[in-house]
């Protein structure tokens, strides 16, 4: 059973650290950038059409995203359902 535990903590440190690094990158790159970012677009330049066009376009995407997030919880609850059901007995 330790070394369940122990396998648990260093697998997910050993994801947690990174993202936490790289977030804390993205966070100082975007405060760094922000004036820029704001400038670019609110410059007449940005065709909103298009941008349109393309975020409507991405829609059966999130679309299916949210019909698998969904399945996993639906998968979930239902595992831990088998899980009371079966320790009841």
């Amino acid at each position: 059973m330790r070394k369940e535990q122990f396998t648990a903590v260093v697998v997910t440190l050993s994801l947690a650290i990174p993202f936490t690094i790289l977030a804390l990158v993205a966070v100082a790159w975007i405060d760094d950038n922000l004036a820029r970012i704001v400038a670019s677009l609110t410059s007449p330049q940005v065709d909103w059409q298009a941008v349109v066009r393309e975020a409507w376009s991405r829609w059966p995407e999130v679309l299916g995203m949210l019909v698998g997030q969904a399945l996993i919880i639906l998968i979930l609850v239902l595992a831990r359902d088998a899980a009371l059901a079966e320790n009841k007995r």
